[in-house]
């Protein structure tokens, strides 16, 4: 007969507890109650129970748990990264001062404790890949597009671009189809607002290794590809892939080349503004590239001024800001032209290719085609 079973079954009457107890290696507190718990459940009272504290003294709150799995959910439900260290970023100011937040370790085992989480060691990297990064901000622009399709299930174009040192998106844009003039536009808007880089880098597309190329290579951005086949050499462009898609896939389908425009803005300003990025010690990218010393074109000298002007040929000629009257010829009439002005340095592109370079005459506001003997 086990102790247990003897315990409750033993008659109290003339029985020394103390010396019953001593004998049988229990103490008179579980002596009593079993005998109670044996009253009360029958046979399962009698069943081990755990020892384990009710009340941890370590133990994440109830409360801070729930903002845990409240985080998870929101991120998830906007498509964005949401590990632990993401939901630790956001945590700290959902908690307030004052209160200390669990670390990234404890933010994983609650997750996987409430089945958010299915851990699986198999997955880790087994080979180490050799990793590079640019050494200054707009030293290098990694380049690339996708296919996505619009709600009608027409199928469009993205035309990325990431900085490659400080993983900062210069721009997303949405086209019908990715041709020297589509590139040359995202790029040069991109450029508009955050400079031009030193160089880019891209795959062997023709619109990038030829057309692009060229078109900003007369504007001193110098231009890299990868081999045929290995996208591992624009691995940061390609993860960004990743993340760009899951959050897309998380908003309304857009009907129009414009609405998907506004999402990928929205999603720029997210990514660039308010989610940690773990390449760059868990900080945003525009913070990272706010203190990152820049680069540009090798050919002028860092922070030279450059203006974009986009203007419709009338005349032969291109009107910039009432400053300049610019002649390129009739031929190009009711055509869009792109004109970058560099201090006195002009180049003037149409569809993605570069039709004039001159060196503007600060004097006169008329640019002459060609230069006529005998006139100034």
């Amino acid at each position: 007969m086990s102790v247990r079973r003897l315990i409750v079954e033993v008659d109290l009457d003339g029985l020394n507890v103390t010396k019953f107890c001593r004998e049988h290696g229990i103490s008179t507190w579980l002596f009593y109650q079993l005998r109670k718990r044996y009253a009360a459940e029958g046979a399962a009272g009698l069943e081990a129970r755990s020892r384990a504290p009710k009340n941890v003294a370590n133990r994440t709150p109830e409360w801070i748990e729930q903002e845990i799995v409240d985080l998870r959910k929101e991120l998830d439900n906007d498509g964005l990264d949401a590990g632990a260290a993401t939901i630790l970023f956001h945590l700290q100011d959902r908690l307030g001062p004052g209160v200390t937040p669990p670390s990234e370790a404890t933010i994983w085992r609650i997750l996987t404790r409430r089945g958010f989480i299915t851990p699986e060691p198999d997955k880790a990297p087994k080979h180490a890949y050799r990793t590079f990064a640019a050494e200054r901000a707009n030293e290098c622009w990694q380049l690339d597009d996708i296919t996505w399709e619009l709600s009608d299930a027409s199928e469009v174009k993205i035309i990325t671009l990431i900085d490659d040192c400080t993983r900062l998106c210069p721009g997303l844009s949405a086209t019908e189809t990715v041709n020297g003039d589509s590139a040359f536009t995202a790029f040069t808007a991109a450029a508009d607002r955050w400079g031009w880089p030193e160089r880019f880098l891209s795959d062997n597309a023709k619109a990038y290794k030829h057309t692009l190329a060229a078109a900003v290579g007369a504007l001193g951005v110098d231009h890299r590809h990868g081999r045929s086949r290995h996208p591992q050499t624009q691995g940061k462009v390609e993860r960004f892939h990743q993340t760009l898609q899951k959050w897309l896939r998380a908003q309304p389908p857009a009907a129009t080349l414009e609405e998907l425009q506004t999402q990928l803005d929205a999603f720029c300003d997210i990514y660039n503004n308010q989610r940690p990025h773990r390449a760059i010690g868990r900080r945003t990218p525009a913070a990272v590239y706010a203190q990152t010393p820049k680069t540009g074109p090798a050919d002028r000298p860092i922070g030279t001024p450059t203006s974009i002007h986009h203007v419709t040929v009338h005349n032969g000629i291109c009107h910039v800001n009432k400053r300049y009257s610019i002649s390129i010829g009739a031929r190009y009439n009711t055509q869009q032209a792109t004109i970058i002005i560099t201090g006195t340095s002009c180049h003037i592109f149409i569809a993605g290719r570069l039709i004039r370079h001159l060196q503007l005459d600060p004097t006169r506001r008329y640019q002459n085609l060609y230069h006529r003997p005998g006139r100034p």
